[in-house]
């Protein structure tokens, strides 16, 4: 295998895995997502209540909080209001888990 071969391989796949890491952190629907703050921006929980989004968790840091969605707007709005990035529910129940709190509902 040439040398060229190789280099366009590696960069192939790298760029496939940051495709599909990408997708699988947009949220989509409702449920739980984590709202990471811009580190020059309002924290977390601010962003989330310009938005009157309910905040169900947030520890002692400011970076990271964690919402409901109940529409498909929230996420855009959370944008609007100075979100740096939103996470998909599985990333906002990784967090939760990772801090002790149960986010899963009780029929």
């Amino acid at each position: 295998m040439s040398r060229f071969a190789k280099l366009f391989a590696a960069v192939y796949f790298l760029i496939c895995s940051a495709v599909v890491l990408s997708a699988s952190l947009v949220p989509s629907g409702a449920g739980p997502v984590a709202v990471f703050a811009k580190p020059w921006g309002k924290s977390a929980v601010e962003v989330i209540a310009a938005t009157e989004a309910p905040v169900i968790f947030v520890r002692n840091g400011t970076w990271i909080a964690l919402t409901e969605s109940t529409d498909t707007e929230l996420v855009s709005r959370l944008y609007d209001a100075g979100a740096g990035f939103v996470a998909s529910s599985a990333v906002a129940m990784a967090c939760a888990r990772l801090s002790g709190l149960s986010l899963e509902k009780n029929s």
